[in-house]
């Protein structure tokens, strides 16, 4: 137990980390209803503000926070924005509380700034796919994750400009249009996704690559939407970083297209 005397208050940046602690960790609210203040204060400045706290209305106050975090958005929330992967993660017996749990305790949930006055922060839901990616331990689990972060990636970069959030996510290059992004997955991952709206920069290339295991997947974000789908080599090379002839036809080619 500490044994701590009462001191300064806090200012506004600890009492903000106290906050948190106390609403992030139920072990934490647990020792102050039963043992006191003192029994979970970590220097004098704790010990008044936490004697002044009503356990039941912070317990409260967490049950909204883990909603909160869980229903972000105006109508959306992780469970809309990553359902195939939470379906996989559920098939492997998690459930959506233990990961909520696990997130909220993990150093990518403070990379999430749920408070606009801390600073600039990832999005909750780039914060809750690197979470998902440390312990993800197949690639059909890793490829669906990332997919469907890109996807709320450009779905903000369509619609929300100037952004409310930073992206950490490699690979997002500028174009003339908009944004737009390549990855690499596994034939059994897309297989899984089936047909995806917005598919136009992949017309006819799922067929001329069905027999390979690694396919090339491009997402766009330009004023007409966001187009996503499997694209082509000639296609993927709009991405290569060296200016050559080959990345500038790409790119004149996907210009033409409406998507660069």
């Amino acid at each position: 137990m500490n044994t701590v005397e009462p001191g300064a208050s806090l200012d506004g940046e600890r009492l903000t980390d106290l906050l948190m602690r106390l609403l992030l960790d139920a072990d934490l609210r647990a020792r102050l209803a039963d043992e006191g203040a003192e029994a979970v204060a970590t220097d004098p400045g704790e010990v008044e503000c936490l004697a002044s706290v009503d356990p039941a209305e912070l317990d409260t106050t967490a049950r909204r926070l883990r909603s909160q975090v869980w229903r972000p958005g105006s109508g959306g929330s992780l469970a809309t924005t990553f359902p195939r992967s939470l379906r996989l993660l559920q098939d492997a017996g998690a459930t959506e509380s233990g990961l909520l749990t696990g997130f909220l305790g993990s150093p990518h949930f403070a990379k999430f700034r749920l408070i606009p006055y801390t600073g600039p922060g990832l999005s909750v839901e780039e914060a809750f796919a690197c979470h998902l990616l440390d312990g993800a331990q197949n690639a059909v689990l890793r490829d669906t994750v990332t997919h469907e972060l890109m996807i709320a990636l450009f779905t903000a970069l369509t619609c929300e400009q100037p952004l409310s959030f930073v992206i950490e996510a490699e690979g997002i290059v500028r174009t003339d249009r908009g944004h737009s992004a390549v990855r690499t997955y596994e034939m059994a991952s897309v297989a899984t996704w089936g047909t995806a709206p917005g598919g136009r920069p992949g017309a006819g290339d799922t067929e001329r690559t069905a027999k390979v295991e690694a396919l090339q997947y491009a997402y766009f974000a330009t004023p007409a939407g966001l187009a996503h789908g499997v694209v082509s080599g000639r296609v993927a090379a709009a991405f290569e970083a060296e200016a050559t002839p080959r990345r500038e036809t790409a790119r004149r080619a996907l210009a033409r297209r409406g998507l660069w």
